[in-house]
C-alpha cells in the first residue's frame, strides 16, 4: 500500500503526533506505582509571554531541569502543551529523595523564565500522595490525545509550526514494568483474547462505578461496542490496569482452561 502523507524531517518534531501520544501513554502506564520512592509533586509551570522560538522554550526547560537536579530531584516526567492563546506551559511530575518541595521548583522556574513574565502567582503545584496521587496524574495525562485543545496544532505559535521540539520526556530512576507479550488461546484459537477483553470491560465498569465518574462509566460500557462485526473481533483496548489486577485476570483465564503463553 502506498503511504503518501507528509512526513516531518527526522529530528524536527512538529507538535503532538499519534506516535508521541502513544509512547508517552505507554511509559506512564508502565510505571510501577508501588515502587515510586521519595516525595513527589505535580506542577503546572506557566509563562505570560511566548518565547520567540521553540529553541528558546527548550533552553528554559533544560535550565530549570538542571537547577532541579542540583536541588536533589531524583526523577522527572514532563509534557509541553499550549494554551488557547498560543503560549506553552509545562506539566510535570518530579520526586525529591526525602522532602516535598513545591516552593523550590517554582522559585527556580520563576528565576529562569522571569524574562517571559513567569511569576509565582501563575504556577500551580500539589503533592503526589503515593499511588493515589500518581493515578490522578496518570489519568489526566494518559487520557489526552492529539485532538485535545492543549495539544492541538492550532494552538501552536505560528513561529513554532515547523519545529516544536520534543513534547514530552523523562529522566531519573523510574521503576517500570518491562513489556510482556502474551498469547491467549483456547481449543478454537483466540478465545482467550476475547475472554480477556470481557474481563477487562468488567473491571473497568466496576472501577468506574467506584469512582462515581459518569463519563468513565459510559466509556467502559461501550468499550467493545462496534457496528462492524469484522472490526469488532479485532478491536483492542488501551487501559491502565494495576499490575496485580492483570495477574489476577490472567490467573482467572488459566483456571478456566485457557492456554497462556508469554513470549
Amino acid at each position: 500500500m502506498k503511504n503518501s502523507h507528509a512526513r516531518a524531517l527526522r529530528g524536527d518534531v512538529q507538535g503532538w503526533s499519534h506516535g508521541a501520544t502513544r509512547r508517552n501513554t505507554e511509559f506512564l502506564m508502565s510505571v510501577r506505582e508501588d515502587r515510586l520512592t521519595g516525595a513527589g509533586v505535580a506542577l503546572t509551570l506557566t509563562l505570560r509571554d511566548c518565547p520567540p522560538t521553540s529553541d528558546d522554550w527548550h533552553k528554559l526547560r533544560r535550565a530549570w531541569e538542571l537547577r532541579m537536579r542540583r536541588s536533589g530531584m531524583v526523577r522527572l516526567h514532563w509534557v509541553t502543551e499550549w494554551q488557547r492563546r498560543g503560549v506553552p506551559h509545562l506539566h510535570c511530575a518530579l520526586w525529591f529523595e526525602d522532602r516535598y518541595d513545591i516552593a523550590c521548583a517554582v522559585d527556580h522556574w520563576v528565576a529562569v523564565a522571569g524574562a517571559y513574565g513567569a511569576g509565582h502567582r501563575g504556577q500551580h503545584g500539589r503533592i503526589i500522595d503515593g499511588a493515589v496521587g500518581w493515578f490522578q496524574y496518570l489519568s489526566k495525562h494518559a487520557a489526552r490525545g492529539v485532538s485535545h485543545y492543549q495539544r492541538s496544532i492550532d494552538n501552536v505559535p505560528e513561529a513554532w509550526q515547523t519545529k516544536t521540539g520534543r513534547v514530552w520526556g523523562k529522566c531519573g530512576d523510574w521503576p517500570v514494568q518491562e513489556k510482556l507479550k502474551i498469547h491467549l488461546q483456547d481449543q478454537f484459537g483466540d478465545g482467550g483474547w476475547f475472554a480477556y477483553r470481557r474481563l477487562v470491560r468488567s473491571w473497568r465498569r466496576a472501577d468506574a462505578r467506584s469512582s462515581g465518574d459518569a463519563y468513565r462509566i459510559r466509556s467502559a460500557r461501550k468499550m467493545l461496542q462496534v457496528a462492524d462485526p469484522v472490526r469488532a473481533r479485532l478491536i483492542g483496548f488501551m487501559e491502565w490496569i494495576p499490575y496485580e489486577i492483570q495477574g489476577a485476570l490472567l490467573a482467572n483465564l488459566a483456571m478456566r482452561g485457557y492456554q497462556i503463553h508469554s513470549i
